[in-house]
């Protein structure tokens, strides 16, 4: 079988890519926005309907993992990467290859603000995003099932929570410890810096959030959306601790500060997953 990553350079699209070759029956590509020297991958604009329709047409996937995207809340950049190019994949699929099944990477900033008495939350909770890019997440959910209610496309979406995991960008919260650390490590700073640590959210090693997309390609109903987390909440802190415990430092190096004023509020208190629906798929 042919089988399609999307952000083949990304966090999620390398670490996927890397699980799938244990499946000796499939042939895996991936796609990037540049070129690069591994094998099997291809540069494509995802933005430019007819450079998919020319991979769809070629490959014939029978599955997609679609893990490009944006995280910037610049609304016209999420719009473009979150929205627009996933319409380009579902009507070129639409169009050329409609057997195939597509897994689409939803966002647990869907959700937005959740009470505490909501948690854990399930799939089925009401949108609310409070950010541009959970917005964009969830018009991009909704837009899924729109094409798999209407057009009939075999889509299911991983709604995924919170990542862990070497070499993620330094815009997330891991990303810049791991960046920071290095500077520790290199001489070049001595101190950590982040802001409030009092949020508890859910975190997932990104090995065991690959054995759930595995499962959800294979055993997800069509239409349906799963949440993909560990099930439980670790504060900022705690999580913070136990990083630069694994690396022996100490956590009097890190300097904490509150939300600047006059920031938008983005951030959710308390928020994770109800994990009861892919926890079926995986028995």
């Amino acid at each position: 079988m042919n089988i399609l990553v999307t952000g083949a350079s990304g966090f999620v699209g390398r670490h996927l890519l890397d699980y799938l070759k244990k499946y000796p029956d499939s042939n895996c590509t991936g796609l990037a926005r540049t070129s690069s020297n591994e094998d099997n991958n291809l540069a494509c604009n995802l933005s430019d309907l007819t450079q998919i329709d020319n991979v769809i047409k070629r490959l014939k996937p029978g599955l997609i993992f679609h893990t490009a995207g944006s995280f910037s809340n610049h609304f016209e950049t999420d719009l473009e990467s979150n929205v627009v190019c996933t319409k380009n994949i579902l009507e070129s699929i639409k169009e050329y290859s409609p057997a195939s099944r597509i897994v689409l990477m939803g966002s647990a900033a869907e959700y937005g603000e959740i009470k505490n008495e909501e948690n854990p939350v399930a799939e089925d909770h009401p949108l609310n995003p409070i950010s541009i890019y959970g917005w964009s997440k969830a018009a991009h959910t909704q837009l899924a099932q729109l094409y798999s209610k209407t057009y009939g496309l075999d889509i299911v979406i991983a709604r995924t929570f919170n990542l862990l995991g070497k070499g993620m960008s330094d815009r997330l919260f891991i990303g810049r410890i791991e960046k920071q650390i290095q500077s520790i490590r290199s001489g070049e700073s001595q101190r950590i810096s982040v802001g409030n640590l009092d949020a508890e959210r859910d975190y997932i090693d990104i090995n065991e959030a690959c054995v759930l997309y595995d499962k959800i390609a294979r055993k997800g109903k069509a239409g349906e959306v799963y949440n993909v987390g560990s099930g439980k909440a670790i504060s900022m802190r705690t999580l913070l601790k136990n990083l630069l415990q694994q690396e022996e430092l100490d956590f009097s190096i890190v300097d904490e500060n509150s939300r600047e004023k006059n920031t938008p509020h983005t951030e959710v208190s308390v928020i994770y997953a109800n994990i009861d629906k892919v926890k079926k798929l995986v028995e």
